[in-house]
């Protein structure tokens, strides 16, 4: 298994001690991850003593599914919300009454009615965690602080390994504070980090991290498997991170990035159309795999969700094949609400509840039980505070229409980008926005494609009921090709 490694891999499974490991995108990151586990499982430490953790429920099956299929057993792989739950249980010796999110939103409502955001006030937040202990609930914010704050627990000789540390909010620090007596191996991409309306914040991060850990060393993969050379050399104007890091490399040279300006909505999808017919040589999935990529190999992005919904409709009347997975995890949202609110749900076995589930929700949730290892009361407390971009499961075949946000941790052949102008990207037109972060969005859906980059300015592009004219300034120094100006229809003369 470790002969394969590259030496950068190979170094991040020899260096001991505490370590940060920055994976540039395409580079490995969850082989190498996978791989420290069975090297330090193989020197000996006990399986029960390493906590695989994230912030993220996907990213949490995905690694339990590679463990699995290593045959590893015994070591703990769960989000940071389900292992403050098992603290807590531990503790108390029950499972921690969790609310859901609407439970959530009716307390606050009575208890400050008519305060618009009233958890962003210290002082509100203090009150309505009072009310939470007082009655014996937990909703998965107070999870994390109660659980950071119990004592007893030992986790010295234990290894904490995050995956996607760069997603980590604020409010989970307390609960890392605790686990510093353990070793801990942090793997991600600070250039990846746009969840700042989650809380995550790399600068903050950095100086956390510097300050837990003082002896922490760091490791750099920048080889990438994935992105061919033209896309890496692009993606390095776009990277913002309290971290420096080398330059990325790729295993592949060439690549194609490459901008197009139209007139009018017209020339764009008329220009989309020629270009996503070249490149699937054909319109079915069956004439599209003898032929050059798949329509699965293709992802139309934005910055805006708002952007695809019209793109969605002529798509479809052009006969592509299509997929929208924010949409999708739309409806398995309302399916999932509908769900738990079945008396089925209590009387019944989790696999009997489900079995009117339609198949995809179904196995997505099965996964989740035995992540949660079978435990109906600790799954049936993730599925309340679930939310939809939880359930992006980009499963259903064809073009792949999504938010960069959506579409981060996937990869296509081909990535076409539409809605390149000032204003959309950056996203400047509502208020709070931080331009490295928007730096580092580019970078994010730059860094989906393998082998093809496309981006589409459009003059006079209309959303939120304005009009954008300009290409970004992010994107001046891209090769940008103006579609030719439609000429104006000449006036028929008449004989009068």
């Amino acid at each position: 298994m470790f002969d394969s490694l590259s030496e950068e891999q190979k170094l991040v499974l020899s260096t001991p001690g505490d370590l940060l490991v920055i994976a540039g995108p395409g580079s490995g990151k969850t082989r190498t991850l996978v791989s420290k586990v069975v090297r330090l499982l193989e020197e000996g430490v006990p399986p029960e003593k390493i906590y695989l953790l994230t912030f993220s429920v996907m990213v949490s099956l995905e690694l339990r599914k590679r463990l699995e299929e290593l045959g590893l057993k015994g070591v703990k792989v769960d989000t940071f919300h389900g292992l403050a739950y098992d603290l807590i249980r531990d503790k108390d010796g029950k499972p921690p009454t969790v609310i859901s999110e609407k439970e959530r939103d009716e307390i606050l409502k009575k208890l400050f009615p008519g305060v618009k955001a009233p958890l962003s006030k210290d002082e509100l937040k203090r009150i309505y965690y009072q009310y939470l202990e007082k009655n014996g609930l937990y909703d998965f914010d107070f999870l994390v602080y109660k659980a950071s704050t119990l004592e007893g627990f030992n986790f010295k000789d234990s290894y904490v390994i995050v995956d996607e540390f760069q997603d980590l909010a604020q409010d989970l620090f307390p609960l890392l504070e605790m686990l510093t007596p353990a070793t801990w191996v942090f793997f991600g991409d600070p250039n990846q980090s746009i969840y700042g309306f989650r809380g995550a914040n790399p600068e903050k991060l950095k100086t956390f991290l510097e300050k837990a850990k003082p002896a922490l060393k760091i490791c750099y993969l920048t080889q990438s498997f994935r992105c061919r050379e033209a896309i890496l050399n692009f993606a390095e104007n776009f990277k913002a991170s309290p971290w420096s890091s080398p330059r990325l490399r790729s295993t592949a040279s060439g690549g194609e990035v490459l901008g197009f300006l139209s007139y009018d909505e017209f020339q764009e999808k008329e220009k989309l159309s020629r270009i996503i017919k070249e490149n699937l040589g054909g319109l079915t999935l069956e004439s599209a795999q003898i032929n050059q990529v798949s329509p699965d190999d293709i992802f139309i992005l934005s910055r805006l969700r708002v952007l695809l919904a019209p793109m969605k409709e002529w798509l479809l009347q052009e006969g592509f094949p299509v997929s929208l997975p924010e949409e999708e995890a739309r409806e398995f949202y309302q399916e999932l609400s509908q769900f738990l609110q079945s008396p089925r749900v209590q009387h019944l076995s989790v696999e009997q509840a489900l079995s009117e589930v339609s198949p995809e929700l179904k196995s997505y949730l099965l996964n989740l039980y035995e992540l949660f290892e079978r435990d109906k009361e600790k799954f049936l407390a993730y599925l309340s505070n679930l939310k939809e971009p939880d359930l992006v499961l980009p499963a259903r075949q064809g073009i792949k229409l999504m938010t960069i946000h959506a579409s981060k941790g996937l990869e296509a052949k081909i990535v076409i980008l539409v809605g390149a102008e000032e204003d959309l990207i950056p996203l400047t037109i509502f208020r709070d926005f931080d331009l490295d972060e928007e730096k580092r969005t580019v970078f994010v859906a730059l860094t989906r494609a393998k082998d093809k980059f496309y981006l589409f300015v459009q003059k006079g592009r209309r959303a939120y009921g304005r009009s954008f004219e300009q290409t970004s300034h992010f994107f001046l120094n891209f090769s940008v090709k103006i579609l030719e100006k439609p000429k104006p229809k000449a006036k028929q003369k008449t004989l009068f």
